[in-house]
């Protein structure tokens, strides 16, 4: 069987040190994860673009690793770019490989070029590096030049047409993709360090009933070694302010804080050591935008516990919408999460405080994917947003 361009652009990839990819399928991208599987490289499919750029990017914490994502451009593009904008802001190392229209312009379904979502304009608005491949001649050096961003710790995207991923191989002048040595960044795993502060609030006494209890509840169950997320709002906070001065790794993005992040963030992670706990403290504002991704990480039994904190409430805009008298628009609508869980598969039990997580933990499976959902305040006084601890990324 004749090699295709995207055949060989798998084996660039695989030889550059990548052996993970997610992503989401779309008729623009299909011949890359094709390729990618024929070489063996794994490939997860998650339930969106969006989610398979945060699971790209906690794959990339836990591994030390850049992460790579792939799909469809248009639509695909427009879900992947919460993913995009977080990687900037927060330098994760991320390529991203977009499919285009075919360079005939047909079919012209979702079409991205220049009659269409103009994906490239997109990309550099977003000052993500990258290059649009117009023939095959273009890939080894367009691979070198995202590759290159990847290494100072930037995103970066290829953006190739699908009839150009389709297209049979032929080494240029002797070149191949796989000319260039791997590629070959790395750093050790230590999460984002949250340092002491003397007039930090975390010092004073916290009551049994809040997201600080939840957190400390946790911590002393869950073994050393675990992996933690914080995902946007008073569950990431309440993580900081505890995790502050134990010198334990914690896995947030405070400077985009995207919500959902770390749902997604830490079903990547749990792919990198499947013996490994993972722990994803959120909030129910963050599971209706991507609660869905727990399907993929009860398709993979996956090692992770999320503790879903449930208030009914967007926490930041209730607190500052209250003084205008419109709280209202920061309510969530009720939803059965258990049932949600169940309904996906996922073990799920809920409890009323703090001091029930560690026999609800006892009661669940002790491996694969499990979920402890409970009720939190709308806005708990003792937990204050830490924005002063949070790292700057240059």
């Amino acid at each position: 069987m004749s090699l295709t361009v995207a055949d060989h652009l798998a084996r660039s990839l695989v030889a550059r040190g990548f052996h993970r990819c997610f992503g989401y399928l779309g008729y623009h991208v299909e011949p890359l994860p094709q390729a990618l599987l024929r070489i063996g490289l794994d490939v997860v499919i998650a339930a969106s673009e969006t989610g398979a750029g945060f699971m790209a990017q906690g794959w990339s914490l836990a591994s030390g690793r850049a992460g790579l994502v792939f799909c469809a451009g248009g639509p695909g593009l427009a879900m992947l770019i919460p993913a995009l904008q977080a990687a900037r802001a927060e330098g994760f190392p991320l390529l991203a490989i977009i499919g285009q229209t075919s360079t005939t312009g047909l079919p012209s379904f979702q079409d991205t070029g220049a009659l269409g979502s103009r994906d490239r304009e997109l990309l550099d608005a977003l000052q993500i590096p990258g290059l649009q491949i117009g023939s095959p001649q273009e890939l080894p050096a367009g691979l070198d030049l995202v590759c290159d961003a990847l290494a100072a710790g930037r995103p970066a995207a290829l953006t190739i047409p699908a009839d150009i991923l389709a297209a049979p191989w032929s080494a240029i002048d002797g070149q191949s993709l796989l000319s260039r040595h791997a590629f070959d960044w790395h750093r050790p795993l230590t999460g984002w360090a949250v340092p002491a502060d003397p007039l930090s609030v975390a010092q004073q006494p916290t009551g049994p009933g809040g997201y600080r209890a939840v957190v400390r509840a946790l911590l002393a169950t869950f073994p050393s070694g675990t992996l933690w997320f914080g995902d946007a709002g008073q569950a990431r906070h309440a993580m900081r302010m505890e995790f502050e001065g134990r010198g334990l790794p914690l896995f947030d993005c405070p400077q985009s804080g995207p919500m959902g992040w770390a749902i997604a963030a830490a079903i990547g992670a749990a792919f990198h050591d499947v013996e490994r706990p993972v722990c994803c403290f959120t909030g129910d504002g963050s599971a209706q935008m991507l609660a869905v991704e727990w399907v993929t990480a009860v398709q993979h039994h996956l090692p992770i516990t999320f503790v879903l904190a449930v208030n009914r409430v967007l926490g930041g805009p209730y607190g500052r919408l209250q003084a205008s008298g419109a709280q209202c628009l920061s309510h969530l609508p009720p939803v059965d999460w258990c049932g949600l869980a169940a309904s996906m598969g996922l073990p799920a039990r809920r409890v009323e405080g703090a001091q029930e997580i560690a026999a609800a933990l006892e009661a669940l499976p002790p491996r694969g994917p499990r979920l402890l959902e409970l009720p939190l305040p709308a806005r708990d006084p003792e937990v204050v947003a830490p924005y002063s601890l949070s790292p700057s990324v240059s």
